[in-house]
């Protein structure tokens, strides 16, 4: 029996995991991904890469600045992109950047098929909510936890008509909708007692009329993750959100890099370096192109070269080209980063 088809995406892709994510043949190819009822299917060129959506980690998280600077150098247009992040069993976690074929379809192609995946992802979920638990500043003791499921409830509006996020619960058998995600004023994530357990729930506050509203929400870790990706790319309140959001790989990655060298270890590793090697770092580090350093630094080529060969040997920078093009690795720019906080 043939899958049933809920949306598909055509334009151009890139494939990013700690392998690609280095190599220097890295590229923005065409792409086409059909989303089906529980999986995804990723058709590249020469390739073919199906995920269930039980394998999706994240969904509309920032690219991280290489795939960026990939498509700057090969002139691509992706003004408007999205992500799709993964991970399958005994694989590494990959993130798939698409965008559409130029920039003259505007975000539409991305926002139509991400309000599908977040349909896939998130429609019947169960959740538990306490809904108007404070209403103008009043906690109502008569409200208690709520079995209820995520849906998409449709709007009655000439402006944006559709269906958007809601919760749902049975009352007197009949479900009623409470539209949790509109007129939002905050977000937050707050530890509250859920049966006999604290847990981790999100705290929202609305305004209804002239007056304040906050209910909370449990929801599981992944389901919650997705509520707030759904709400940054696809409403209108994006910045209520950001602060609880995962930071990008790139800063993941540069936060870790840091703390690997931190503190005496990474004044040990400043010591190993001579001047001319600091030199050489800065320089790379305030946007100079390795190509351009002798004369920058009125350095000869082979003295450049053969100090780029031992920065590569000891981890600082990372080989791009063989014409010695090079860039800082993470660990060359948290020591860089101490360099010029501190001196």
């Amino acid at each position: 029996m043939a899958k049933k088809e809920l949306a598909k995406f055509q334009g151009k892709g890139i494939l990013l995991n700690q392998y690609t994510i280095k190599s220097p043949v890295l590229k923005w190819e065409k792409l086409e991904i059909t989303l089906y009822e529980d999986s995804l299917l990723f058709e590249f060129k020469d390739k073919k890469i199906e995920v269930e959506l039980q394998y999706v980690e994240d969904v509309g998280a920032g690219l991280p600045r290489r795939a960026i600077e990939v498509a700057k150098t090969s002139l691509e247009d992706i003004t408007y992109h999205s992500s799709i992040t993964y991970k399958l069993p005994e694989s590494d976690k990959t993130m798939i950047g698409f965008a559409p074929e130029t920039s003259i379809y505007g975000r539409k192609p991305i926002e139509n098929f991400l309000r599908k995946l977040f349909y896939a992802l998130l429609n019947k979920k169960e959740v538990k909510v306490q809904y108007g638990a404070i209403k103008g500043g009043t906690v109502d003791p008569n409200v208690k936890w709520e079995d209820g499921y995520l849906v998409f409830a449709k709007v009655k509006s000439l402006l944006s008509p559709g269906e958007v996020l809601a919760v749902a619960v049975l009352e007197d058998g009949k479900p009623k909708v409470y539209n949790l995600f509109t007129n939002l004023e905050s977000i937050r994530i707050k530890k509250k007692m859920v049966g006999e357990e604290e847990k981790d729930v999100l705290e929202i506050k609305q305004i209804k009329g002239n007056e304040n509203i906050t209910s909370y929400l449990y929801v599981e870790p992944r389901e919650r993750l997705f509520i707030l990706r759904y709400i940054e790319n696809l409403t209108k309140y994006k910045n209520v959100v950001k602060d609880l959001l995962p930071k990008t790989e790139d800063e993941l990655t540069s936060e870790f890099a840091a703390e690997e060298f931190s503190g005496e270890r990474i004044k040990s590793e400043l010591e190993k370096l001579t001047p001319q090697e600091q030199e050489i770092l800065m320089a790379l580090y305030t946007g100079i192109s390795s190509l351009d350093l002798p004369n920058m630094l009125n350095m000869d080529v082979d003295e450049v070269e053969r100090i780029l060969d031992d920065l590569i040997e000891k981890g600082l920078v990372t080989l791009v080209r063989v014409r010695k093009e090079v860039e800082l690795s993470e660990k060359g720019r948290a020591i860089t980063n101490y360099i010029v906080s501190n001196f």
